[in-house]
């Protein structure tokens, strides 16, 4: 883990003078309480991923947690690999994910607490090089990382059309991939919607999509070491309130995004282009049940087990697989009668 040191990263610290008052109005959002009580305690996050159009929701939603008292240490780094090296040794304490195969395989000190997004991510290609997936048997398709659902998604595609990728390549951040498809760098790789947009306005003739099968299975969650979590439970509490009073204000309103964007500063370094993408990324994203408001539970659980069980991640029968092994409910369920449940 000394290795760590030596990668460059961008350490914003987002700490807390002391008490502050909720976000926004003082409302918790739409299916929340009143008022949010302050509470007192550290989160050290890592990103193994850039500040996106994507992220801005989980960056709103910490920014929620650091005006609830809670001070907030985000780290972004270069690779998702290294944000999962830095939970699992205990130098972060939240990261993103859905480390299933690590946890079953290597009893990773590792509990999910929350699905922040189920996956719908796109297939897109060089459209004269492969007009379909038999065009790509022994090609390079560049996925976000190992383990990752695009990873799983590669996997799944080879079985149903019965190909094999020459190699699969990893390349972390959708901004990043559709920047390196537009400049020649890759020609086969997966990518969120608002890249996805992003790529097919800039270059239509040049790209076209691949039929990918529907998959409501977890894209990323929040994922805490356990050593943490045991000492922490309320810090994790107040982390998912703040998560599902986020989610929910953007199924309201997609423009909440914008505004808190505003308000907080957050992710100002965004392309125009990309910025111009925020809203309409929210609202396909609201529409098409992307951002789970009720954090996917024990249901998210047992759709991930027959989804990552089908390309080898999990093994076993799903149907006893103990969500618990992999997931720790108690910081949801708690979260969940403070915010009220989905209707």
């Amino acid at each position: 883990m000394k290795a760590l040191a030596s990668f460059a990263t961008l350490i914003l610290a987002l700490t807390a003078c002391g008490p502050a008052e909720p976000a926004g109005d003082g409302t918790a959002g739409p299916s929340g309480p009143g008022e949010s009580a302050v509470a007192e305690g550290t989160i050290r996050v890592a990103l193994g991923d850039i500040e996106g159009v994507e992220t801005l929701n989980l960056l709103i939603a910490l920014e929620r947690v650091r005006e609830r008292g809670i001070d907030v240490e985000l780290t972004e780094f270069a690779e998702e690999d290294l944000a999962s090296e830095a939970v699992l040794g205990g130098q972060a304490d939240v990261g993103l994910g859905a480390p299933y195969a690590q946890i079953q395989e290597t009893g990773a000190p590792l509990r999910i607490l929350c699905q922040l997004q189920t996956i719908r991510i796109f297939a897109v290609v060089d459209a004269e090089a492969y007009p379909d997936w038999q065009a790509l048997d022994g090609e390079t398709l560049t996925v976000h990382s190992r383990g990752s659902s695009t990873e799983a998604m590669a996997v799944l595609i080879q079985q149903q059309e019965g190909i094999e990728f020459g190699e699969i390549s990893f390349v972390p951040g959708s901004e990043v991939r559709a920047t390196a498809l537009l400049q020649g760098n890759i020609t086969a790789t997966f990518l969120d919607i608002p890249n996805r947009n992003f790529v097919m306005d800039e270059a239509p003739d040049r790209f076209h999509e691949l039929p990918l099968p529907e998959v409501l299975a977890t894209d990323e969650a929040l994922v805490a070491n356990t050593t943490w979590l045991a000492e922490n439970q309320e810090v994790a509490q107040v982390l998912l309130e703040e998560t599902l009073t986020t989610w929910r204000s953007i199924l309201e309103d997609p423009n909440f995004v914008v505004e808190e964007r505003d308000r907080l500063g957050l992710a100002q370094d965004l392309e125009p282009e990309l910025v111009e993408q925020i809203v309409p990324y929210f609202e396909e994203g609201a529409q098409e049940g992307l951002f789970p408001i009720d954090c996917g539970g024990e249901e998210a659980a047992q759709t991930d087990f027959e989804f990552y069980g089908l390309v080898g991640q999990v093994e076993g029968d799903p149907a006893t697989l103990n969500v618990e092994d992999f997931w720790d409910l108690a910081p949801l369920e708690q979260a969940l009668e403070t915010v009220g449940e989905s209707s």
